[in-house]
């Protein structure tokens, strides 16, 4: 059969673009068949049909090679021509599906690549094609992903907008709640919550908490109370209630889920990010009214189920972080310190050197190092803080603090210097934070500072500042500034005056503090042994020890301060047998289960050293020797060898190795003198290094004194007397025990010199 000029000349026309498609040129062969349009063929009917027809081969075609975009733009096309026409038949519908798959995948595609402005375009036009063809469910659950975007994008008031538009739409043709059709509650449920989301991100509080009064008895009524969804939703109002401060309420709303997720576990059908933002809020609201162990243990619990979780760095290391800072509040620095240093290599994995997550659990590693007396970690992370503190955006610790807390650290350690830098540092920072405590604070320990490298005219100026500041009057740090003043007036010899600020101190009954009371009653009794008036020493001693051991203090330092002072009371009056005791009561306290922290051994080092001191004056020299061989192993271990504290012990030592030698035959000693004298001038060589002889000389008289004696048994005069001329260049107080010491070593050394 022959075909008319007319159907020849159709054919002719799509040619072209056979040609192209046959190519898998798409894109030119849409661009082909787009031409046409503009022709005045399109009035003829039969040309539209065929137009549509291979447009739609086009879009068919392309959708199978994968060019979505192009597929997309000749269904539209196609679905563009078909609209006018009075019948379009089945080939409208087949091209709206073939649009509406298209859009979503670009949307899908969009979304992935985080173009959230471009993915909207797509869905919304998805939303149009689905509610021109009267399909409501699927129209708004479009409407619902273009909320998500503009959410995505930070614009929560046009992602509010569009949920607004799709509950219109899920309300179409409904006249109220009672007629809505079940499979559209779905779709209602989520539009509400998620506007309640939009208005909690726009601090639209109230708007936020009426959404979800609207959502939580919708899905009560349609699936029961504490279902998936129920969940989910009562867990976000319940971290809304801890935003706005209603903290009881929070705790109330998510008792009963948290039960009941104890007795079912995954029953509850609850997604593991939901569940986990429970257990956060549930503890945050524990936290604010004060419940610190029921936190401890929320956190515990959403630890245990982050380790099960795949991908779950992020959240280990916030967990271990809060629970670990929450160890160490509690004072449970065993605990504390090896779950921050776990979060703390958990963040480094996870963040660069500058992140602020890092460097909230570096400070947490070092406050807590510092608190159990891990002074060489503390230092470590402090430096590590000091030097980037300046880099970090959005500090979550303030550099004053930073700065404070080192320099306390550096004080500890005998490095003044570095100390009063830091202090002078931190003042600097608070100047603009206008935090009047810590600037009292950081005041007070510049203060101490000073008077330990004897700089007392400035210290007197700082604690006469503080003591005088109206806005301080009742705090800690106004009695602290006067009670560290009345120190400092006893080392200058203003015996006096000291004793009147101690005495109003004392007749303070309710303002004064515990702790800084038992220190005023500590300072007294130690007065007291001074002025040789035992019974009142000992009074005050026990009145301190009470202060002290106060449940809320439970100072586990000043106590064993305390006994020690009562124990060295009876050593001054001759009752060694009775310091003896006291002092083993003390080891007891600190032998005491779950205090093996390095503090604790040290504290152990000092008593250890005063039994020592005890045992010498009871001519036990062997249990002397001892014990302060063991306090001297635990200094060396837990301070290390060049440790000031550590150097001084074994001057202490090397008195009794000497002493002993003195009553043993020169053959024996000889061995006994030569490694005493070997410790002695590594321990001097030491203190030299430490580059500040005024803080250590009366340690370095001690080892050149010590020394001297050798030099006299050696039956070296010229040596000993040397040693002599440098000891009293050395400024000692006239007070000082190391004044008989000399005293006796220049004799010596003069029959020495007489025999030779």
């Amino acid at each position: 059969m022959m075909r008319s000029v007319h159907e020849d000349d159709q054919a002719a026309k799509f040619e072209v673009a056979l040609v192209h498609l046959d190519r898998n040129n798409h894109r030119t062969a849409l661009n082909h068949l787009s031409s046409l349009q503009k022709s005045g063929v399109m009035k003829d009917e039969e040309f539209r049909s065929l137009l549509v027809e291979y447009m739609m081969n086009v879009a068919s075609s392309a959708m199978e090679d994968n060019k979505i975009g192009v597929a997309t733009d000749a269904y539209e096309e196609a679905f563009a021509v078909l609209n006018q026409e009075e019948d379009p038949g089945r080939c409208l519908d087949l091209a709206r599906r073939g649009c509406i798959k298209g859009h979503k995948l670009l949307a899908m595609e969009e979304e992935r690549d985080q173009d959230y402005e471009t993915a909207i375009q797509h869905r919304y036009r998805v939303y149009q094609l689905l509610d021109m063809a009267n399909l409501c469910i699927p129209a708004c659950q479009q409407l619902i992903m273009v909320a998500y975007c503009y959410g995505q994008m930070g614009n929560y008031d046009q992602s509010a907008d569009t949920l607004s538009d799709a509950i219109r739409r899920v309300f179409k043709g409904v006249q109220s709640m009672e007629y809505m059709p079940k499979n559209r509650l779905p779709i209602l449920i989520k539009c509400y919550h998620m506007r309640a989301v939009c208005y909690a991100k726009l601090k639209k509080w109230r708007d936020a908490f009426d959404q979800y009064d609207e959502v939580l008895p919708l899905i009560a009524r349609e699936e029961g109370i504490f279902t998936g969804a129920y969940n989910s939703v009562l867990i976000h109002k319940a971290a809304l209630l801890v935003t706005t401060g209603r903290h009881a309420e929070a705790i109330d709303a998510l008792k009963k889920y948290l039960t009941l997720s104890e007795e079912k576990g995954n029953d509850l059908q609850i997604d593991e990010s939901d569940h986990i933002l429970a257990l956060d809020t549930y503890a945050a609201a524990q936290l604010k009214v004060g419940n610190i162990d029921k936190a401890i243990a929320t956190f515990e619990m959403k630890l245990a189920i982050a380790k099960k979780m795949q991908k779950s760095d992020e959240i280990r290391g916030e967990t271990m972080h809060k629970l670990g800072c929450l160890y160490a509040y509690k004072k449970r620095h065993n605990e504390a310190l090896p779950m921050l240093t776990q979060a703390l290599d958990t963040r480094k994995f996870l963040y660069n050197g500058n992140s602020k997550f890092l460097f909230e659990t570096t400070w947490a590693v070092a406050a807590t190092s510092h608190a159990m007396g891990e002074k060489d970690i503390a230092l470590k992370e402090y430096g590590t803080l000091l030097e980037k503190m300046h880099k970090i955006d959005g500090s979550p610790i303030d550099s004053a603090v930073i700065q404070n807390s080192a320099g306390k650290l550096y004080f500890e350690e005998g490095k003044l210097d570095q100390s009063i830098k830091s202090f002078r540092e931190a003042l600097k920072a608070v100047e603009s934070s206008g935090n009047d405590l810590l600037k009292a604070n950081i005041m007070l320990n510049m203060a101490n500072a000073m008077m330990a490298r004897c700089d007392f005219d400035k210290a007197i100026a700082l604690y006469d500042d503080l003591a005088e500041k109206p806005s301080l009057r009742g705090s800690k740090e106004h009695y602290l500034a006067l009670f560290n003043k009345s120190l400092l007036l006893l080392k200058k010899g203003d015996n006096e005056e000291a004793k009147l600020i101690l005495g109003e101190l004392t007749s303070r009954r309710s303002s004064v503090t515990p702790d800084v009371k038992g220190g005023v009653y500590l300072t007294l009794g130690n007065i007291s042994v001074s002025e040789g008036n035992i019974p009142e020493a000992l009074e005050f001693f026990d009145m301190s020890l009470g202060m002290l051991s106060e449940k809320k203090m439970e100072d586990l330092n000043s106590i064993v301060k305390a006994k020690k002072s009562i124990a060295m009371t009876y050593f001054e009056t001759g009752e060694y047998d009775a310091s003896i005791d006291k002092l083993e009561e003390v080891l007891g306290d600190l032998s005491k289960p779950g205090l093996e922290k390095k503090q604790v051994n040290i504290l152990k080092a000092e008593i250890w050293s005063s039994m020592s001191r005890v045992y010498h004056k009871k001519d036990d020299l062997a249990s002397a020797k001892n014990f302060s061989k063991l306090a001297l192993q635990a200094y060396k271990a837990f301070l290390g060898e060049k440790h000031p504290t550590t150097l001084r012990h074994v001057s202490n030592l090397a008195v009794l190795l000497l002493e002993e030698a003195e009553g043993l035959p020169k053959s024996k000693s000889k061995a006994i003198i030569d490694a005493a004298k070997f410790e002695m001038e590594d321990a001097l060589e030491s203190f030299v290094g430490l580059d500040d002889l005024w803080t250590y000389r009366l340690d370095v008289a001690a080892l050149k004194t010590n020394l001297g004696f050798v030099a006299v048994w050696q039956g070296k005069p010229k040596k000993a007397r040397k040693l002599v001329r440098q000891v009293k260049e050395i400024e000692i107080p006239v007070t000082h025990p190391l004044v008989r010491r000399i005293a006796s070593l220049e004799e010596r050394v003069q029959k020495l010199e007489k025999s030779k």
